[in-house]
């Protein structure tokens, strides 16, 4: 039995729609098949926790309602927010792209874009806290299967975090954003914890 991390499936800020904010991004007509077809891929789950994004609640329907579940909100497992909310409210990637490039040159992992912004800083304490409670859980897990659902940037950060453990740093935020460009977690991706 196991604890399955999975990425969300395809949103509309993953097709360049515009969005109004991170919370409330909604899949895709795609991203609604990919949802029904992860389903039909996991075995029998137990328990889901989501992130408190509507994507994460979407992509995890099928299952909740094949299999009679209610869903757990977990506050740490929400997408790196590193851009300003209230300035990309509206946008989309070919809009935000120069935010996104002047982000990554300054490499500061204490760098916040805005006050409703995260820093790099800020996401590597919440992936720390959810590896804790991921410790934690593994013990319920071995009879029973859980579900996790949620994002690309999160996961990737958590999985090079289980994989060899580091303290933050700039080489590792360098190779966090390396990671994301070069081994992209996929929709619908899961791993198994």
């Amino acid at each position: 039995m196991s604890i399955f991390l999975i990425r969300h499936a395809e949103s509309e800020a993953n097709i360049n729609g515009k969005t109004l904010s991170h919370t409330s991004i909604a899949l895709s007509e795609n991203g609604h098949k990919q949802a029904q077809e992860l389903c039909l891929k996991l075995p029998e789950i137990d328990h889901v926790i989501v992130s408190q994004y509507l994507r994460t609640h979407q992509t995890a329907t099928p299952l909740l309602e094949k299999y009679n579940l209610t869903y757990e909100v977990d506050e740490h497992l929400h997408e790196f927010s590193y851009l300003s909310e209230r300035k990309c409210a509206h946008t989309n990637m070919d809009d935000r792209k120069a935010w996104v490039n002047a982000y990554w040159e300054k490499m500061d992992y204490q760098h916040k874009d805005a006050d409703d912004a995260e820093s790099f800083e800020d996401l590597y304490i919440r992936v720390q806290a959810f590896h804790e409670k991921l410790k934690a859980l593994n013990e319920n897990y071995v009879q029973k299967n859980l579900a996790v659902f949620s994002h690309g940037q999160f996961l990737q950060l958590l999985m090079m975090q289980i994989q060899q453990p580091q303290p933050i740093s700039k080489d590792l935020m360098r190779q966090f954003r390396y990671n994301l460009g070069y081994q992209p977690i996929r929709n619908t991706q899961f791993f198994t914890y």
